[in-house]
Order: structure tokens, then C-alpha cells, then sequence
């Protein structure tokens, strides 16, 4: 909402103040039950205290990449938001489809090797994960409100363009948790920059690339053409696009998780510009006429060491 990220409190945020306080006791009422890391390998949950897009998956792709170089074995549990899978656990296959691994788990999948396990439970995700493989870390692509799951290490994201908006809780900002809930994370980590008045451990830098088919030729620059981004915050993909040289004709927003509007890809008048979460919904090969801007996450290695050390002596410790 356009308000939650004003300077200064609306009148909409006044309005809805006295459910925020409800939600403030509902969110220390579930911070009493957080546990300690309890499995046999640590658990570092990524995750974030405003809703939105934060970042999570490509800060994800990023520490993955960076910890398999140095030779950790990753593992990844997710909840799964936009599948449902016929049982769970759920292990994610390079074939699985969309709607039962959800978006995200199949994009981390697919890019990343590594194995994917998908449970609306986490906790039971952790262990069937830690059963069926052998790996130095479980990583969780959110989950840092799910506090019947384990953890290790707590890493937040933060958007470095609106930082915590307004600092309100749910429904009048946009704070799942109270700003100090991120003094008990390990880490706090911006996407793309660093926010005006937050101390951050790190900032994810995400290299865009040019849009590409399925058969990896590239959109010329300065062509117009329709960009479509089923994500938390389509306007950072939009000015991205832009920034690239191309003409914007329509900016399509089918909501985060949401499947692209079959007519939309029946038309193919101009080329369509997607990102790697739409373009990972379709069946290959994609329409020709749809080219797609993948992201390349990379975190500083003075980061990734911290990281990497912290993981190697929780193992022997």
C-alpha cells in the first residue's frame, strides 16, 4: 500500500493503528515459542520483516553460488507460496511443475542444483531434507516468522530503495515485526543499497543482464515492448528495463505468484520482457515473442567469509 511508505504516519495508518497493536501482541505472543537450532546440520533461515519484495531469492542464489565455490553442500526449504504439491514433504524436481513446487522453489532449484524440499510445515521440511541428503547447511527461503522451525543463523533482507516504510506494524505499515526485531538477527542485508538510517551487514548487488529467448538471443536495445513482473515490487524490474534502453509500451502486474494472463501471451504484437519468477511458470519452449532479464546476485566476499566461517564452526563446534 502507497501508504505505508510515506515519511510521515496518514491518516490511513491512525485509522488502522489499533489492529497493529493487536498484531504486535499476536507477533510476541509467537516470538515466545522460537527454538534453537535442534538438527544435525545449522539452519540459516533468509528472510524478512516487511512484506514485499526483499530480495530473498537472489540473496539466496548468492549464498548458495558463494558457499558451493568453497565447497559447503547447501540444501534449501521453502513453504511453497503459489503450489500446492498432491503430498508433502515435497521434494522439488527440475521437472516439477509451478503450481505444485511454487515459483520460487522451482527458480532455486533450476539455478542453483542443489536440493529443494517444500513443506507449509518447515520443520518437517528440515528433517526429511536432512534424511534423504547430506548437506553442511539448510538454508530456509523465508520462514523467519516460523518459529516452530530451528535455526542457527538469521539472516533479514531489507529493500534498500524503501527500507522499512513508515516503521508501523501490519495493517498500518508494513512490518510483519516490530524494526527491533532486527538487533536479534545475525545479519541484516540490503537489496541494491543501502537504506538512508539502517546499519546493514551487506548490500546484495544485482547485476541485471539483457532480456533474453529461450534459445539465448538477445533483445535489441531501444525496441519497444511489454514488461511483465509477477513480484513483490515491479517497479525496481520497470526502471531496470528502462535503465537497458528499451521502450516500455505496458507494464504488466499479475501479482506476486500469480500466473501471467493466458491473452497476454497469445499476443505477440510486441515482445514481452519477463522476469526469471514469471518466466519459470511456462512450459519451454517460451513464445517467441518472450524474452526474459535474468538477475546475477552477488554478495562481497568479506560477507561470504563471516558467513562461511560462522557455518564451518557451528559444524565443529
Amino acid at each position: 500500500m502507497e501508504f505505508w511508505y510515506r515519511p510521515r504516519a496518514t491518516w490511513q495508518a491512525y485509522l488502522l493503528s489499533p489492529l497493529s497493536g493487536l498484531m504486535g501482541r499476536v507477533v510476541r505472543h509467537r516470538a515466545q515459542s522460537r527454538h534453537a537450532g535442534r538438527y544435525k546440520a545449522p539452519v540459516l533461515v533468509v528472510g524478512n520483516i516487511a512484506v514485499g519484495g526483499t530480495g530473498k531469492s537472489p540473496a539466496i542464489q548468492a549464498i548458495v553460488r558463494a558457499l558451493t565455490n568453497r565447497g559447503l553442500h547447501c540444501g534449501i526449504v521453502s513453504r511453497g507460496y503459489g503450489g500446492r504439491a498432491p503430498q508433502y514433504p515435497y521434494p522439488v524436481r527440475m521437472d516439477s511443475p509451478a503450481n505444485e513446487a511454487g515459483d520460487e522453489p522451482l527458480l532455486l532449484a533450476r539455478s542453483l542444483h542443489c536440493p529443494v524440499v517444500v513443506d507449509p510445515d518447515r520443520d518437517r521440511a528440515v528433517r526429511f531434507l536432512l534424511d534423504t541428503h547430506e548437506v553442511d547447511v539448510v538454508i530456509s527461503d523465508d520462514g523467519l516468522q516460523h518459529y516452530r522451525m530451528g535455526r542457527d543463523f538469521e539472516l533479514v533482507m531489507v529493500d534498500g530503495l524503501r527500507g522499512l516504510g513508515n516503521g508501523r506494524l501490519l495493517p498500518s505499515g508494513p512490518l510483519r515485526e516490530p524494526a527491533s526485531r532486527l538487533r536479534l538477527a545475525d545479519w541484516v542485508v540490503a537489496k541494491a543499497r543501502a537504506p538512508a538510517g539502517l546499519d546493514v551487514d551487506a548490500v546484495l548487488v544485482l547485476n541485471p543482464t539483457r532480456p533474453s529467448r529461450h534459445d539465448g538471443s538477445i533483445l535489441p536495445e531501444g525496441i519497444e515492448a511489454d514488461v511483465c513482473a509477477g513480484i513483490g515490487h515491479p517497479e525496481a524490474f520497470l526502471e531496470q528495463i528502462r535503465g537497458q534502453g528499451y521502450r516500455v509500451r505496458h507494464l504488466l502486474t499479475p501479482g506476486d505468484h500469480k500466473a501471467i494472463p493466458r491473452e497476454r501471451l497469445d499476443d505477440a504484437s510486441v515482445p514481452l520482457i519477463l522476469t526469471e519468477k514469471d518466466a519459470i511458470k511456462l512450459s519451454l519452449p517460451w513464445p517467441e515473442h518472450c524474452y526474459v532479464a535474468r538477475l546475477e546476485p552477488e554478495l562481497p566476499n568479506e560477507f561470504i567469509d563471516q558467513l562461511e566461517d560462522a557455518i564451518r564452526r557451528h559444524r565443529h563446534g
